[in-house]
């Protein structure tokens, strides 16, 4: 038990102390099935239909603060398969502007086999839709996508869980579908403006798809309260393109490579139908650029789940 203790303090002082920038989650890390891929201990009430309802909060480049509010369903069809849906609302507050909108919806789909043998796996599909091209425009600038509550582009997600009491491992990727938004920011049309020269040029930006390593360990502290440590690597298979002032397309220089998070779970059992979960998150190491708009240097959550 000493060990358990100590190895969240560990965790909890690395992500309080962080200074590196870069969480780079494109949306593949919260898909229901793939954040949850470890198999909790005791009895649960077997229900059909689960609903989360949360607020995550976050610190991305150049003190750009996002406070976001998710609703996900989740619905059984089958015994070993369920169908969620998940979107969210965002804030988003910066030096340039200040931004709001719905974000991504994400719709997934998770079916369960080799249930009664040691290592339980599970194979997880879904789609990443865009409310918007990302082409938010305040005070006449075209923002950059730090500022866009949305990635603008459609993505599929696959991805197989392998689980083994509480010990959870996940692969998966994310590749867009429709890669190029509709964001227009160059920052050379701003030449009066020092701040928007800040940011990378992501004009009819084209983002490069992830490749995801997560893995996780639950720890049963009592019958109520577990803790879950979870090391997350996203690996961005190539540098993102964007449109000059030419409309040459242009590569972005060490938008490619690595980013390893660390993420820790607390989840709190109210009773056998619902819980809360408080959850933290930072990097450890980055991408060298993230033109995406993803960056993250810090992140907070509070969901209360239920079934019924």
């Amino acid at each position: 038990m000493t060990k358990i203790y100590l190895s969240v303090i560990i965790l909890l002082a690395a992500v309080i102390n962080a200074k590196a920038q870069g969480c780079s989650d494109a949306g593949v890390c919260t898909i229901h099935s793939i954040k949850n891929n470890t198999i909790k201990q005791g009895e649960k009430e077997d229900k059909r239909n689960e609903g989360v309802v949360g607020f995550n909060f976050g610190k991305g480049e150049k003190s750009v603060s996002y406070c976001t509010t998710e609703i996900e369903y989740t619905r059984s069809v089958l015994k070993h398969t369920s169908v969620t849906g998940k979107i969210g609302y965002s804030f988003i507050s910066g030096e340039l502007a200040n931004t709001n909108g719905f974000g991504d919806l994400f719709l997934s789909a998770n079916h369960e086999f080799d249930t009664k043998k040691n290592w339980r796996k599970s194979f997880v599909v879904g789609l990443k839709i865009p409310f918007d091209e990302a082409n938010i425009i305040k005070n006449g600038i075209h923002l950059p996508m730090p500022y866009q509550t949305s990635l603008g582009t459609t993505d599929l997600v696959l991805g197989i869980n392998f689980m083994h009491k509480s010990f959870g491992a996940t692969i998966a990727v994310q590749q867009p579908l429709k890669p190029i938004n509709g964001n227009s920011f160059l920052p050379g049309d701003y030449q009066d403006n020092s701040l928007a020269n800040k940011y990378l040029p992501t004009n009819e930006f084209s983002r490069k798809g992830d490749i995801l390593l997560r893995l996780s360990y639950n720890f049963d502290i009592n019958k109520k309260f577990s803790v879950r440590p979870s090391f997350l690597s996203i690996y961005h298979e190539g540098n993102d393109t964007y449109l000059d002032a030419n409309k040459v397309r242009k590569a972005i220089a060490n938008s490619n490579g690595i980013t390893i998070n660390g993420n820790i779970f607390f989840d709190y059992e109210v009773n056998k139908t619902s819980e809360f979960e408080v959850s933290f998150g930072t990097p450890f190491a980055v991408r060298t650029k993230r033109p995406d708009g993803l960056t993250r240097s810090f992140v907070a959550a509070l969901n209360y789940g239920f079934k019924f």
